[in-house]
């Protein structure tokens, strides 16, 4: 058996290399016997020498129990084509993304995949919101505006998910690179687009506790991005209503 991680990485040239050094050696220690990995990097075009970097870690790097390879992309498209691109090129029985700065920290990794290879899911996402302490560290106006974005998205989107922007999604390989090969949206809105078409094709979708570890700035302007998701969503579903599943 063999797990994928696919890691989409624009210009993280700095912590790209401890990534790799972090999950490769928690794999080889950790996974269970018979258990293979493999880790993906999808480049996304960075213009800082990330895809280099990855290049020179695997050429002095030999795993015990997997291999690294890197997706190199000469534009920056965004995390939903870079994401989708490393789906199509892994090779495991199960495949998950995940970010560059392991967020969510490798025991939690470990932990899903062990709990999707014993269940019957589809999909296994990780949440914030079904965990006691998923948004602990968080400020408090943090924490309420992505709590209040949440219901938002739940009720225009119609979606059961408790936390769909949870950026740890794992996935049964058949399963997953038929809904990427479906998939057009390049930038953020990607993970309800996938979200969307899980549900469209009827598939068993669970959810894990889990908790930010490592928490970088935020990236999102609450007002204008919100309007802007909310617009895209609604264009999603319209398309996902329409394919031939």
């Amino acid at each position: 058996m063999i797990f994928s991680v696919v890691i989409p990485v624009y210009n993280e040239i700095a912590g790209v290399s401890g990534c790799l050094d972090e999950i490769t050696s928690r794999f080889d220690r950790d996974l269970p016997e018979g258990c293979g990995y493999e880790i993906v990097i999808s480049d996304d075009g960075s213009t800082d020498g990330t895809g280099e970097a990855v290049d020179r870690w695997i050429g002095s790097h030999h795993p015990e129990r997997g291999k690294v390879v890197c997706h190199h992309e000469t534009v920056n498209s965004g995390k939903g084509k870079a994401v989708r691109l490393g789906f199509m090129d892994a090779s495991g029985d199960y495949i998950m993304f995940t970010d560059c700065d392991l967020a969510y920290g490798c025991d939690t990794i470990l932990a899903m995949f062990g709990r999707m290879a014993e269940s019957g899911y589809d999909i296994l996402i990780g949440s914030r919101a079904i965990a006691k302490d998923g948004y602990e560290g968080y400020g408090f106006l943090r924490r309420t505006a992505s709590k209040a974005y949440m219901k938002l998205i739940k009720a225009v989107s119609g979606f059961s998910h408790s936390d769909s922007q949870c950026g740890l999604k794992l996935f049964r390989a058949e399963c997953g690179k038929k809904i990427f090969s479906m998939c057009t949206v390049d930038r953020w809105a990607f993970d309800f687009e996938v979200l969307m078409i899980a549900d469209r094709m009827k598939l068993a979708v669970g959810e894990y506790p889990v908790k930010v570890l490592n928490h970088g700035e935020s990236k999102i302007r609450l007002v204008s991005d919100s309007v802007k998701m909310l617009n895209d969503l609604r264009k999603i579903k319209k398309r996902v209503a329409k394919l031939d599943i």
